[in-house]
C-alpha cells in the first residue's frame, strides 16, 4: 500500500517547482534579450573596446585596458574609416596602457596612459608625449590654448582639482583648489562649468574664484552636463537611485525636466538639437536590455532608436550623420 507525501514533502516539492517556474520566467526575460537589430556592427571580437569619438570621417576608440590585455597586444586605440569600413591600429599600447579618455581636433589624436597626455596624428603615425605628469584624466576637453580634465576619482577617494595644461605642450596645473567629486565640465568662451553633486559652478578659464551658476537643493546629486548656446543639461538622481534629464536656461531660473528617466552610468550627448542617451527598457528591469534613445532639447516624447543586450554598454557618440557606441566585444553605428 502506497504512502501520501509528508506535509514537508508535498510542501517542499511545490517550492521547487515554483523555484523552476522563476527559473524559466527569468530565462525567457534574460537570456535572449532584443538585440541591436537596427544597429550595424562596425567592428567585431574587439577587446572591450570603450571611449569612442568620431570626426565625421572616421571613429576612434579604445580597447583592452587590462594587464591581461597588455600581454595579448590589445590594449590600443585603434581607427574604422567611415568611408570604407577599413580598421587600423593608430596607437600600439605596449607597454603602455591607454586610458579611456580621447579628445579630438582637425589634425590629431589625443590620449591617456593615466600619468601623461600625448597627442598621435589622426591617421596614425608615433605618439608625442607633450604633457607630463597628467594625472589621470577621466573626463578631457580642449580650446584652441588648453587642455581641462578632471582627474578619476573612485568610491572615497579625496577631493581632487580641475586640471589644465597648454595644448602646445608643457606642465599640468590645478584650475581650482580640491573639490569634491566632480562629475563632468564644459567650456563656453572664458568660463570652465563643471557639475558637482550639489549643483553647476563656473570658473574663469584664467583662474580665479568659483561661482555657484545653480544649487541643488534635493538631498540626493546632480550629474553630468552638456550645454548648447541657450541651455544646460544634466542629471537630476532621484531616491531610488535613478535620474531624470533636466534642462537649465543660461539665462537663470529652475530647472525643467526633459525626460524622467536616464541611465546616469552611460554616457549622454548632444547633437543637432537632441540629446542621445540610454535608458533601462520599460518592464525588463535593471538588469535586462537597454534602449537607446533620444529627445528633443525643446522637449516633448523621447524616441527609442534600438534596443539591445545591456551589459558592457557605457560610451557613446554621436556626429553629423550617425550615432557610435560600444559593448563588449563591437563596435556599432546607427542612423541619428
Amino acid at each position: 500500500m502506497s504512502r501520501s507525501p509528508s506535509p514537508i514533502k508535498r510542501l517542499l516539492a511545490a517550492l521547487a517547482l515554483l523555484a523552476l517556474a522563476l527559473i524559466g520566467c527569468r530565462s525567457s526575460t534574460f537570456s535572449n534579450p532584443p538585440s541591436w537589430v537596427k544597429a550595424n556592427v562596425l567592428s567585431a571580437k574587439e577587446d572591450h573596446p570603450s571611449k569612442i569619438v568620431s570626426d565625421n570621417d572616421a571613429v576612434y576608440y579604445v580597447t583592452g585596458g587590462t594587464v591581461a590585455s597588455q600581454h595579448e597586444g590589445t590594449n590600443n586605440i585603434k581607427r574604422i574609416s567611415l568611408k570604407d569600413g577599413a580598421t587600423s591600429i593608430i596607437v600600439k599600447g605596449g607597454d603602455l596602457i591607454p586610458e579611456s579618455s580621447l579628445a579630438i581636433d582637425d589634425k590629431f589624436l589625443y590620449w591617456s596612459d593615466g600619468g601623461n597626455l600625448y597627442r598621435v596624428p589622426k591617421h596614425g603615425g608615433t605618439s608625442e608625449k607633450i604633457i607630463p605628469g597628467a594625472p589621470q584624466p577621466d573626463e578631457m576637453i580642449m580650446d584652441e590654448e588648453n587642455f581641462y580634465w578632471l582627474i578619476w576619482t573612485g568610491e572615497g577617494s579625496p577631493p581632487q582639482p580641475i586640471m589644465y595644461a597648454p595644448k602646445k605642450g608643457g606642465d599640468a596645473k590645478p584650475l581650482t583648489p580640491p573639490l569634491p567629486p566632480t562629475t563632468a565640465i564644459c567650456l563656453d568662451g572664458d568660463t570652465v562649468f563643471f557639475m558637482t553633486g550639489d549643483g553647476l559652478k563656473k570658473i574663469p578659464k584664467a583662474g580665479g574664484a568659483i561661482v555657484d551658476v545653480y544649487r541643488n537643493r534635493l538631498k540626493t546629486p546632480t550629474l553630468g552636463l552638456l550645454q548648447d548656446k541657450d541651455n544646460f543639461y544634466f542629471m537630476q538622481m532621484n531616491s531610488r537611485g535613478h535620474s531624470s534629464l533636466m534642462k537649465l536656461s543660461k539665462g537663470g531660473g529652475e530647472p525643467t525636466q526633459l525626460t524622467p528617466s536616464i541611465n546616469h552610468t552611460m554616457d549622454f550627448v548632444l547633437a543637432g538639437g537632441y540629446i542621445y542617451y540610454f535608458d533601462e527598457v520599460p518592464g525588463m528591469g535593471s538588469f535586462g536590455p537597454v534602449a537607446l534613445r533620444r529627445v528633443s532639447t525643446s522637449g516633448g516624447d523621447s524616441v527609442a532608436l534600438d534596443q539591445g543586450e545591456g551589459g558592457w554598454i557605457k560610451y557613446l557618440d554621436v556626429d553629423a550623420k550617425q550615432v557610435y557606441f560600444t559593448d563588449i566585444s563591437k563596435v556599432y553605428s546607427l542612423p541619428k
